[in-house]
């Protein structure tokens, strides 16, 4: 079960009225060591007690997730494509992208990793092979 769908019984039985021990053991009976903590539930039935609809949890503040965003990974694609030798340094040099986000990009969204100072799919194709070969 998902915190959503937790938060939805909580919030529904919650409610009705439902003490929040009574929520949690029922959640316990069904879900076992799945189930919300007690002081969980009483979080959020206090919560949606006061007045909250939303049963998503608050936008945090922190280190924005935009670097590893669609048009950053086509920026590196891009990069990697028009140049196979480039480096982090060089990548960071036109991206402006820090190098773990770089790293990340390149290993998993791009799959691809350094042979002979080049960048290539982790899993060679027979048409990557040949590639490789005649160059």
């Amino acid at each position: 079960m998902k915190k959503f769908e937790y938060r939805a019984y909580i919030k529904t039985r919650g409610l009705l009225g439902v003490s929040a021990q009574a929520i949690t053991d029922e959640l316990v009976l069904v879900h076992g060591d799945q189930a919300s903590k007690y002081s969980t539930v009483v979080k959020w039935a206090t919560l949606f007690k006061d007045g909250r609809e939303n049963l998503e949890d608050d936008p945090r503040s922190g280190h924005p997730q935009t670097t590893y965003a669609a048009e950053n990974i086509e920026r590196v694609r891009a990069i990697i494509e028009e140049n196979p030798h480039a480096t982090h340094n060089i990548i960071k040099a036109l991206t402006s992208i820090n190098r773990f986000t770089i790293n990340e990009i390149i290993h998993n969204a791009l799959k691809k990793k350094k042979l002979t100072s080049r960048w290539r799919p982790h899993e060679l194709t027979n048409q990557n092979r040949k590639n490789g070969v005649e160059a």
